[in-house]
């Protein structure tokens, strides 16, 4: 998976699950409104209080702010500290103006966080650039109707997974490097890298009431960002890029990656884990919630061909056998053999994902 760039490279907590803090911003800069700039200052004596500072005023989306480091190197220090408010999530880029141990900090802000403050104060959005604000419209439509349709968390947070996987399009075009209008470019171009997804997926959550946070490490071994979801009490890990098929395919969404445990996700993710809370818990993962776990492939193709739909259909299965399998090639031809033994009637065609083996997206035929 492409993505986040090198000013997104680990992982932390996120805007979305704190509350605004007081309005005390005016407008600047393409993603006004942002906090004017404060004229204060903090001599930090370690790293513990340089950080939280900083995170403070990134989180009250400040337009700058100047920290005193009265310990250590400078530039190591400085470093460490923005690479730290990077890995929130909140800011895409940072810049610094130094003299001598006192460092200002100027943050590019990722719009999603720029959207979501002027979702919880109305009065805000007018002073959003005209792209922003249509964005913001149509964000705030989608989790209106999806909140109506669905009372429950679990399936408000499906339906939105759901409906961004089925409504853009993964694009290597635009880069690695997390963009500050990755939201607004999703929800109204419908493309996107991993920034765009995660980035979209936490504002539209936060605005359905669901808690969340930006996890920033690595899929595969290349940067990458994605979501931690509280989810009835249990927190889950959500990868709607990794759900989204690579060449995208017109109504298919994926659930592979939906409602992960630590364990089940790290087959082909990293990540800082003590920086987050433990998603422990394995009875949210998607195909385990829906009663679509079978002990092996024959398990699966009988029950399939036991079904009656009347129409083509296709969903996100656990094979429990797939999992001691070498590779995508054993598990494709193996599953076509037990087809082939059981003479299925309805399989029409399979797709597996390398890091989670045991994950298998059939498509049927009636």
């Amino acid at each position: 998976m492409l993505l986040a760039s090198l000013s997104l490279v680990s992982c932390n907590n996120l805007l979305h699950q704190t509350p605004a803090p007081p309005d005390a911003y005016q407008p600047s800069s393409a993603l006004a409104p942002v906090v004017s700039k404060s004229s204060a200052s903090f001599t930090a004596q370690n790293r513990q209080q340089a950080r939280a500072y900083c995170l403070s005023h990134l989180n009250s989306l400040s337009s700058s702010f100047t920290l005193k480091f009265d310990y250590g190197n400078v530039n190591t220090e400085m470093n460490a500290v923005v690479q730290d408010m990077l890995n929130s999530g909140v800011a895409t880029a940072m810049q610094m103006e130094s003299l001598g141990n006192r460092v200002t900090f100027i943050p590019e802000y990722s719009d999603c966080v720029v959207m979501l403050r002027a979702h919880r104060q109305p009065h805000l959005a007018a002073a959003l650039p005209p792209r922003t604000q249509k964005a913001l419209q149509m964000a705030q439509n989608l989790v209106q109707s999806i909140c109506a349709q669905y009372p429950g968390q679990y399936e408000r947070a499906l339906a939105l997974h759901d409906y961004l996987a089925l409504n853009t399009r993964y694009d290597s075009g635009l880069g690695i490097a997390a963009q500050p209008q990755a939201t607004t470019r999703l929800l109204l171009d419908g493309v996107a890298v991993c920034d765009g997804y995660a980035h979209a997926y936490g504002m539209l959550l936060s605005m359905a009431g669901i808690e969340n946070r930006f996890v920033v490490g690595y899929g595969d071994g290349i940067e990458h960002i994605w979501n931690l979801v509280r989810l009835e009490g249990k927190w889950v890990h959500i990868d709607v890029t990794y759900d989204d098929p690579k060449p995208d395919r017109s109504g298919r969404v994926m659930h592979s990656y939906f409602a992960m445990s630590d364990a089940q996700l790290a087959a082909n993710h990293q990540w800082k884990r003590a920086d987050f809370p433990a998603a422990a818990s394995d009875a949210l993962y998607y195909p385990f919630r829906l009663g679509l776990r079978f002990a092996s492939v024959q398990e699966l193709l009988l029950w399939a061909d036991s079904r009656q739909y009347l129409r083509p259909w296709a969903d996100t299965f656990f094979v429990d056998e797939l999992q001691s399998m070498r590779s995508e090639a054993d598990s494709y031809r193996y599953i076509q053999a037990v087809a082939n033994r059981v003479g299925s009637r309805t399989l029409k065609s399979v797709a597996l994902d390398k890091g989670c083996r045991g994950a298998v997206y059939c498509s049927f035929k009636n």
